[in-house]
């Protein structure tokens, strides 16, 4: 049995896969510079169709006009308050900032994670709501608002009441509970399958249109000239005027200017993660000063370590190699060059049993992975952490990942997850699972923009694409796809 496989079976059962060429495990993500991202898109022979869009509300005074851009795998949006494009090649969302002269560059997945979750969140309340007779529901919790805020239907028990209505001039209007809530008109410019689908990915997330009103835009192959439809802001509904005029076409080209940086998602007071941040792009674009470790070189440190009597550093530089490698990881893998170096299992068992104090810190651990409360356990945990141990940071994680998921303790014991993970990261960068452990902590606190910045910058490391843990974001991005694919 090799090294690493035995010390993983000590504490939790992964089950193996091979990398593969899998579209959801390319190493994409925020690390990518603006003149990387074109490159992947290379020179197009395809055109570009451009559209001048005109917007007025009756929340605004003036009008306000963008450019709308549909290529062959993108569609950009250019305005007075910035630019956006919808990467659908590299399944990305990019935003322009041109004061700081970058861009922000978001998963697709992120926005479309935080979607489900808002979706069931309120149709559970507007059913506790009814259950409980309190009263009319606010429109707020309407199934038809609620699905036209997020773009998406709900798994709703009744029907909505909506009607649509063709009118002799060509134009077509959809009434709900009895009202005008949105009416069109088709221009005469036909458009291709692929440049409507890119249309409707601009409908998809510039509008505030329900699914059923756009899918009803999207009847026909042409474009349409104007859209006028009511949206909720609040408690209030507020009207939008949308005009299409098409511009020009013209041969397609990546819209990123290529002088632009990549802009972090950090937040003001966060100076620690700001510290940390850097390392992390370094580790994943390959810029970093430092080689990651290899098995040989964990498996040299164990020794050196049970050599000079130091248990619990053997242990601890264990467990790290553990979270590198695991089952799935390429450099494990039978027959690579790397997977003599994972020795037998008996290591492992010598290093416990050899130190009495590293068997009871090894069993805090299994009982905190096992998600079983046991406070002395986990005091034995924190303990250990503050005698700086070699290695101590490994505990840290681990402490990390108990006070995201048990507020109580950390509010105890004084924890700042983000903090205590991220601190992993800075000792190395190289492990994949202290990724998948901050991007889960920020998933539970509903910040899925940077969630799955973690995620993506853990799977462009060099061990990360074939990593156990990473892969079940890889399963999760295509059920998300598989649920939503109107998002793509």
């Amino acid at each position: 049995m090799r090294l690493i496989f035995a010390i993983s079976l000590l504490l939790v059962t992964f089950g193996s896969s091979a990398a593969g060429q899998d579209r959801f495990l390319i190493p994409r993500g925020p690390h990518w510079t603006a003149a990387e991202l074109r490159a992947v898109h290379g020179p197009s022979q395809e055109r570009e169709l451009q559209l001048l869009v005109t917007l007025a509300s009756d929340q605004d005074v003036a009008e306000r006009t963008s450019i709308l851009a549909l290529g062959p795998d993108y569609v950009s949006v250019v305005s007075e308050s910035g630019q956006t494009i919808i990467d659908t090649k590299l399944r990305r969302l990019l935003q322009v900032d041109r004061k700081a002269g970058g861009f922000r560059n978001t998963s697709l997945y992120a926005s479309v994670d935080f979607v489900q979750h808002l979706l069931e969140e309120r149709t559970r309340l507007r059913e506790t709501m009814t259950g409980a007779g309190v009263g009319e529901v606010p429109d707020a919790l309407k199934a038809f608002w609620i699905e036209s805020h997020l773009g998406a239907e709900s798994n709703r028990k009744a029907p909505l009441d909506l009607v649509q209505i063709d009118h002799e001039d060509g134009s077509a209007s959809v009434l709900f509970e009895g009202e005008v809530v949105a009416i069109w008109q088709w221009s005469s410019v036909e458009i291709t399958p692929e440049r409507q689908r890119k249309f409707q990915l601009y409908l998809q997330y510039h509008l505030k249109l329900h699914p059923r009103i756009r899918q009803a835009i999207l009847a026909k192959q042409r474009l349409p000239s104007r859209i006028r439809y009511k949206r909720l802001k609040g408690e209030t509904s507020v009207e939008e005027d949308y005009r299409f005029q098409v511009s020009q076409r013209r041969p397609a080209a990546y819209p990123l200017a290529a002088d632009l940086e990549p802009l972090p998602e950090i937040r003001p007071g966060e100076d620690f993660l700001r510290e940390v941040y850097p390392l992390m792009l370094a580790a994943a674009s390959g810029r970093h000063a430092e080689a990651p470790k290899t098995i040989d070189g964990y498996i040299s440190d164990v020794r050196a370590a049970m050599d000079r009597g130091a248990m619990a550093e053997a242990w601890l530089t264990l467990m790290e190699a553990t979270l590198h490698f695991q089952p799935g990881s390429p450099a494990c893998a039978a027959g690579s060059p790397a997977s003599a170096a994972c020795i037998d299992g008996r290591v492992v068992q010598d290093v416990i049993l050899r130190d009495e104090s590293v068997g009871n810190l090894q069993a805090a651990l299994a009982l905190q992975l096992r998600g079983e409360q046991n406070e002395r356990m986990f005091g034995q945990l924190y303990e250990a952490s503050r005698k700086g141990l070699p290695k101590g940071y490994v505990i840290d994680v681990f402490l990390g990942n108990a006070a995201s998921q048990r507020p109580g303790l950390a509010q105890e014991y004084d924890l700042d997850a983000v903090k205590l993970i991220a601190g992993g990261i800075r000792e190395n960068p190289y492990v994949p699972a202290f990724y998948k452990d901050l991007g889960d902590h920020f998933a539970r606190n509903l910040d899925f923009v940077r969630a799955y910045h973690c995620y993506d910058l853990g799977r462009a490391l060099p061990d990360g694409a074939g990593h156990e843990s990473l892969r079940l974001v890889s399963k999760r991005e295509r059920e998300l796809e598989l649920a939503f694919p109107e998002f793509f």
